[in-house]
């Protein structure tokens, strides 16, 4: 459960969040709703510790997020910003097997490689597997980035947009796969 209570946040002297409290069910999807600029984007960096928490208190699994060890963290809680950046260079099974680092440390093991492969597979990104990123549409590019997220293996998966740059086919598609992998793997 990711639990929230009495988050604010200001940047820039302007107050982003207000004294935000919320409970996040494990296991299931949850969508934060609102207009550009109600701080989703911001809540989510804080929940996964991009953003220093300024006031109030976020746990996950009841381990604070300011305090426990990022490694940690990393095992449990996975996040997909807005807008990435990502080396253009780097060839799709090499950007969803980053995904693995906080299991294998930059050494990837059989069994990474066999989740690296189900992750492909499921975002039906298969057939696009060596080609570069840079090489890819909006959408292929998206995918291929919340292929990556997934194939972290953590309970939490934090997705700020993810539906960016998806045709509706592929969006569908995206929304029932994660509808999917929730119910079937108690994911949040």
């Amino acid at each position: 459960m990711i639990e929230i209570a009495g988050v604010s946040l200001a940047l820039g002297g302007s107050r982003i969040l207000d004294n935000v409290s919320l409970t996040v069910p494990k296991g299931g999807v949850t969508a934060l709703v609102g207009p550009n600029g109600a701080g989703k984007s911001s809540l989510l960096s804080l929940i996964a510790r991009l953003q220093p928490l300024q006031s109030g208190r976020i746990t996950v699994d009841g381990l604070p997020v300011d305090t426990t060890p990022s490694r940690q963290l990393a095992k449990i809680m996975a996040i997909l910003r807005q807008d990435p950046g990502v080396a253009g260079r780097l060839r799709v099974v090499e950007l969803v097997g980053f995904g693995r680092f906080p299991h294998h440390r930059g050494r990837l093991t059989a069994g990474d490689r066999e989740i690296i492969a189900a992750s492909l597979e499921q975002f039906d990104l298969s057939d696009l597997a060596l080609r570069f990123i840079d090489t890819l549409s909006g959408g292929q590019r998206q995918r291929a980035l919340v292929a990556m997220t997934f194939c972290q293996g953590t309970d939490y998966i934090l997705l700020d947009e993810p539906l960016n740059n998806l045709d509706m086919f592929h969006a569908r598609n995206l929304m029932r796969t994660l509808r999917r992998i929730a119910d079937e793997h108690g994911k949040t």
